[in-house]
């Protein structure tokens, strides 16, 4: 455990901030990596000026998104300025009316972020009807995962989402917890980092748009909701048997189904071309766009 991971100019830098950073331009990377650079053509709208846009689209959405889902799902556990436990959205509000624009505190909601994603880029797409948002959700899939990853571990270093108590060789001791814990932040880290490399070297494999972006939504929840399971930590929250993140992967899992049942009947793939110069990168086989 980390929370400061160094001071610049006598000003502590927490962990998680700098790897949530971390994770953004990590992101960031693999859609570049997948987006062909110079290419005369831009299959469904997909070149890099576009993907730089709809990254920055995301990355707003994401920040504020994780950090209402924080206000959300995890007011219960907070304290008032006098030490009081606050037991309520309102409460908390009430306390602290700005708390949802505090953004360089800690306090954030990965579901939360990825909620406010889908919802925006819904809208943005809406909007856009030129652009194909399949391939786009497509491409952007693989990097949610790898930023994901780096988010994990920022989490571990501040010691927060930790897991049960646990005497197996798996625990962990964090200073501010009792006893050692399942270091559920690593497992969802790993498993972020399998799936991101799961999807991007299944791009230029997809036997239809959306099929990634759909991979994603079945796969992920099935993971987070049997980590949940080990979970530890009282502010995540929950309701009846279910944790708040299980509840929420449910019909994020059951999107998934439907849109992999619903595109896969489209049969339309959009494969993206590459310059002579550019061929040799990895994770984008030279073609034209085919149905």
């Amino acid at each position: 455990m980390r929370p400061t991971l160094f001071v610049l100019n006598g000003t502590p830098v927490p962990s998680y901030s700098v790897f949530m950073v971390l994770g953004f331009i990590a992101a960031l990377a693999t859609i570049m990596l997948i987006v062909p650079k110079g290419s005369d053509q831009a299959p469904g709208g997909l070149d890099r000026p576009q993907a730089w846009d709809v990254f920055l689209v995301m990355v707003v959405s994401a920040v504020f998104g994780s950090k209402w889902g924080h206000v959300l799902f995890e007011a219960p556990g907070h304290v008032t300025a006098d030490g009081r436990p606050i037991n309520s959205i309102a409460e908390l509000l009430a306390d602290d009316p700005w708390h949802w624009l505090r953004i360089g505190e800690a306090g954030y909601v990965w579901y939360g972020g990825m909620l406010a994603c889908l919802g925006v880029a819904a809208f943005y797409f809406w909007r856009r009807p030129h652009l194909n948002a399949w391939l786009f959700a497509d491409t952007f899939a693989p990097a949610v995962m790898i930023g994901a990853m780096l988010g994990r571990t920022g989490c571990f270093l501040s010691g927060c989402c930790y897991g049960r108590p646990t005497e197996s060789f798996l625990g962990v001791q964090f200073p501010h917890l009792p006893g050692p814990v399942y270091p559920t932040q690593i497992y969802d880290a790993l498993i972020a980092a399998a799936l991101g490399a799961l999807l991007l070297y299944r791009f230029p494999r997809r036997r239809f748009d959306g099929e990634n972006i759909a991979l994603l939504l079945i796969t992920y929840p099935m993971f987070r909701s049997l980590t949940e399971a080990f979970r530890g930590d009282p502010e995540r929250g929950g309701f009846g048997p279910l944790s708040t993140s299980q509840w929420i992967s449910i019909p994020l899992l059951l999107l998934g189904v439907a849109l992999y049942v619903v595109l896969q009947r489209r049969g339309q793939v959009t494969v993206l071309s590459r310059s002579a110069s550019d061929e040799s990168s990895p994770g984008v086989a030279p073609s034209s766009s085919q149905a």
